[in-house]
């Protein structure tokens, strides 16, 4: 049977352990979206409840109320098209937090002495993983 490369290995590793912290931060930035959601949707459905309980009371004020009804929809539709935004923001906000425990691992890892088994293999944290490219057009929040 042939040897398995170590190198190859690792690399496999370390591709799958970056593979799953990408979904695990796409996940959050998933449940802030559909919090996010909940509450602005929940928030629009009492200011309607609302309203329209004040205007079938036949309140001479109905008119304004209908005004502030229509406010409340613009309020919440706009409110909706900043979430994708958020989640965006959210997502971006993991991946960095993990670079920045990765980069902390690689800083410790060199701090340690080497093995004294005199052939000194680099550790998996000491190697430098590619920065990853920012796009243009990224909303900071």
């Amino acid at each position: 049977m042939p040897e398995s490369d170590p190198n190859r290995e690792e690399d496999l590793r370390l591709l799958l352990t970056d593979a799953i912290e990408v979904q695990l931060a796409a996940l959050k930035a998933g449940i802030s979206f559909w919090s996010e959601w909940i509450e602005q949707t929940a928030a629009f459905v009492q200011a309607a409840t609302k309203s329209l309980t004040s205007i079938n009371t036949d309140d001479p004020k109905s008119k304004d109320i209908v005004l502030e009804l229509l406010d409340a929809g613009r309020a919440s539709v706009r409110s909706m098209t900043e979430i994708p935004r958020h989640t965006a923001s959210r997502f971006i906000e993991e991946l960095d937090k993990l670079d920045e425990k990765k980069a902390a691992a690689r800083k410790s890892a060199r701090k340690t002495p080497k093995s004294s088994a005199g052939e000194a293999k680099p550790s998996p944290a000491a190697r430098k993983p590619a920065p990853r490219r920012r796009r243009a057009g990224r909303a900071k929040a």
